[in-house]
């Protein structure tokens, strides 16, 4: 009784660590990138490899990249139209 269940935990840690690894190197491929449009309009998006209409990256992060979008692309301010003095 006590080897079959020495097998049954041995193969759970194989299966649990085969499923980290993968995760961890899935997660990994794929890095964010900061894009601007051709309105320029900037988006965070995931990606393998930088794209022609990068403007910033890549980050590990999506955080990190939204904190770069924030600092290369600063929303305008939109006034309404009744403020024309």
């Amino acid at each position: 009784m006590n080897r079959s269940l020495l097998k049954v935990l041995v193969a759970f840690a194989v299966m649990l660590a085969f499923t980290v690894v993968s995760v961890s190197a899935f997660a990994a491929d794929k890095k964010y990138f900061v894009t601007k449009n051709t309105k320029g309009e900037c988006k965070v998006i995931q990606a393998k490899e930088k794209t022609p209409a990068s403007i910033s990256g890549p980050f590990d992060k999506k955080q990190d990249a939204e904190k770069s979008k924030n600092d290369l692309c600063p929303k305008k301010d939109k006034k309404s139209k009744t403020d024309k003095n």
